[in-house]
């Protein structure tokens, strides 16, 4: 039987997290799937083709999580969603250490990101204003504070991890991702909040 497009796709992944997205082409590809080039242009026209397939498979996942965190992000949920990004940022690493490069090179893939980032804030968002409106989060002191938050709490969200390996972590761990995005939203803890936040596994304020 020969190799599908997933099985294809899977090993195209392996080795953009592995060299990068730019060292490889699709011949290591077709090596890494034992297949011949041909074969692989089949399933794939081009390396655009595989990325944007990829990428793709990336955004739906990562909606996804948005969306279930939204029906009801008690802070639980919150740290959940936290966990599973961290999770899917090391499924994708390629693409969260050379985003840049990526959107430069892939027009219809950095229009596809900058709807996701903008889904993403909105997600956000709501996930604030909803622990202000139980009291686990202070109101806000003017008006655009939930907004900006949002914003930062994505940015952070999106680049940790390259920050990361630039101060010299190739390893950064899940509870490190998941303490620094908590950071940005403890200035919000309120009486209720604090007690709610302490319970969660490995958490504290010291």
């Amino acid at each position: 039987m020969k190799p599908t497009k997933q099985y294809i796709s899977d090993k195209a992944l392996l080795l953009f997290n592995e060299k990068g997205f730019v060292n490889v082409r699709l011949q290591h590809i077709a090596d890494r799937a034992f297949v011949s080039v041909g074969h692989l242009a089949y399933h794939f026209e081009n390396k655009e083709t595989l990325i944007l397939t990829l990428y793709q498979r990336l955004k739906e996942s990562q909606e996804t999580l948005l969306m279930e965190c939204r029906v009801l992000p008690l802070f639980e949920d919150i740290d959940f969603l936290l966990r599973k990004m961290y999770q899917l940022q090391q499924q994708y690493l390629f693409f969260y250490l050379d985003t840049l490069e990526v959107v430069r090179a892939f027009p219809e893939i950095a229009e596809q990101h900058r709807e996701l980032l903008r889904f993403q804030r909105q997600q956000i968002q709501f996930m604030i204003e909803f622990n202000a409106a139980r009291g686990s989060f202070a109101p806000p002191l003017y008006e655009k504070q939930f907004a900006e938050l949002a914003h930062l709490f994505c940015m952070t969200m999106d680049n940790w991890r390259n920050y990361q390996y630039i101060n010299g972590n190739s390893a950064p761990e899940e509870a490190s991702y998941c303490n620094d995005l908590w950071a940005i939203l403890r200035v919000l803890f309120t009486d209720m909040g604090l007690p709610e936040f302490r319970q969660l596994p490995n958490k504290g304020i010291h």
